[in-house]
């Protein structure tokens, strides 16, 4: 049996994340070894590289220590992809390792890029998060405002003819939005690309800071999900694709 730790914290403008093990630990006589079987290196090169720098040979395209392929290991797909989406957002991956003591790997990442600010907003007793770089305001727009101009609803604001979506009509929910005591509706508006839109919702939730979890395919309505402290998952949606 052996213990896996994975710990995460912030370190100024930075979200640092360590896994740790307690298992044999990586031998750099075997590193060696294996590069020079491989063809990476020539022996006297490895001979002139530190143990560290040796272990961290394990970062090559390439590179595996296992003697066969199987689901898990020796396709040497693995530390060198890891390391290269961490360098795409502008972060470090390190990894030091003792022989009989365990490994510790450590990923340094931008906490302005590791964290959405997203304002959580209501549909249908549903929660969605938008992305707050795009949010604008939010208003509460009295039904009685609400006009039909060539089949789209449109609403002023500040001098301004703003085009409406339902946000259950994007989300193919038959209900209507909730209008308040006042008959009023809760509009968020939003701005991408130089365009406004109104986004009708149900209710305004808080504005909270989530790592996210990027979407694609046929999903491109959401930009990413992410998790909740309640352990629940939030959508989070695409308004450039809403737009």
């Amino acid at each position: 049996m052996g213990t896996l730790t994975i710990r995460g914290a912030q370190q100024a403008d930075r979200v640092v994340i360590e896994i740790v093990d307690d298992g044999k630990g990586i031998d750099p006589a075997l590193i060696r070894r294996k590069a020079y079987e491989k063809g990476l290196m020539d022996e006297s090169a490895l001979e002139r590289m530190s143990e560290r720098e040796v272990v961290n040979l394990v970062f090559a395209a390439g590179f595996s220590t296992a003697d066969t392929d199987s689901d898990l290991s020796g396709r040497g797909v693995g530390m060198d992809v890891v390391r290269s989406a961490v360098e795409k957002m502008n972060g470090t991956v390190t990894l030091n390792s003792e022989v009989g003591r365990g490994t510790t790997v450590r990923i340094s990442l931008p906490l302005s890029m590791a964290v959405t600010e997203v304002m959580i907003v209501e549909s249908d007793g549903q929660q969605f998060g938008v992305p707050m770089e795009v949010v604008v305001e939010t208003v509460r727009v009295p039904r009685s405002a609400v006009h039909t101009i060539k089949q789209t609803r449109t609403a002023v604001f500040r001098g301004r003819v703003v085009p409406l979506k339902s946000l259950n009509e994007v989300l193919g929910i038959s209900a209507p939005p909730l209008a308040n005591v006042d008959d009023e509706l809760a509009v968020l508006l939003v701005q991408a690309g130089g365009e406004v839109l109104g986004l009708m919702v149900d209710g305004f939730r808080e504005a909270v800071g989530l790592i996210q979890k990027p979407l694609n395919g046929i999903l491109a309505i959401y930009s990413g999900s992410a998790l909740l402290g309640d352990g629940s998952v939030l959508m989070i949606l695409n308004i450039r694709e809403l737009l």
